[in-house]
């Protein structure tokens, strides 16, 4: 079934991030998102920064290693690559979604996929224009009690999106112009040097006071975890690209 894309001819990009373009990880993300964003997105593999990068770590300890490779690469794929595929605009959208994400299924709210849904956050002035970027998927969130929150009214007002800030950076959309400085206005708050991007987001949005929309804000998925959204990472079937 073909779907009106949002604002362009073409299909959005969203980016994988992973150690190999041909594993299992990345196929199962890929298909993943297809299931609930059927023919909406040109998926594009992004391949991590290698642990032997001159920029990684320098710790004997692997963890540090692909903690920092996970930092740097954030950091190319927003400043560089998004920005290389971009051909509408400086609000253009991208995705990106680490290789280890599976979906709520959007049944589950009336819906038969989340296309709508992640167009309505596209397409509000405030995060557009201002805010440029929103979680698809969070863990162990702190929400906000300075705004209230957006329904999605074809969920029956079932599918809530608040701003927050937390840990994880699994799922996200993010505009060129954001992209391209999102690090820039990061780093002059002196993130820590040993945290990974999602880290860096977290103390970014404390110390910023700049605080972001969760899509799904509502959504306690898998209920035994700490992921809140319409995206969390399967840990059923994939252990933490961390350890």
């Amino acid at each position: 079934m073909k779907h009106t894309f949002y604002k362009y001819k073409q299909r959005l990009n969203a980016f994988i991030i992973t150690y190999d373009c041909k594993s299992l990880r990345f196929n199962a993300t890929k298909q993943n998102i297809q299931r609930v964003f059927p023919d909406y997105f040109h998926i594009r593999c992004f391949r991590s920064v290698p642990l032997n990068d001159s920029r990684v770590h320098t710790s004997s300890n692997l963890i540090a290693k692909k903690v920092s490779s996970n930092l740097l690469s954030f950091i190319d794929l927003w400043t560089y690559e998004i920005a290389k595929y971009s051909t509408s605009n400086e609000l253009q959208w991208s995705f990106i979604f680490e290789d280890d994400v599976n979906f709520v299924p959007p049944s589950n709210f009336s819906l038969k996929s989340y296309i709508n849904t992640i167009e309505q956050l596209m397409d509000h002035p405030e995060i557009q224009s201002k805010h440029g970027f929103f979680y698809l998927g969070i863990c162990a969130p702190t929400f906000s009690n300075k705004t209230g929150p957006l329904t999605n009214k074809e969920s029956n007002n079932t599918l809530v999106s608040r701003k927050g800030y937390g840990w994880c950076s699994h799922g996200m959309g993010i505009t060129t112009k954001r992209a391209r400085d999102f690090w820039f206005h990061m780093s002059s708050y002196r993130p820590s040097p040993e945290g990974g991007i999602d880290l860096c987001l977290r103390q970014y949005s404390i110390r910023s006071k700049n605080e972001y929309y969760i899509l799904g804000s509502n959504v306690h998925w898998p209920s035994n975890t700490g992921h809140f959204g319409i995206a969390y990472q399967d840990r059923k079937r994939f252990r933490s690209g961390m350890n």
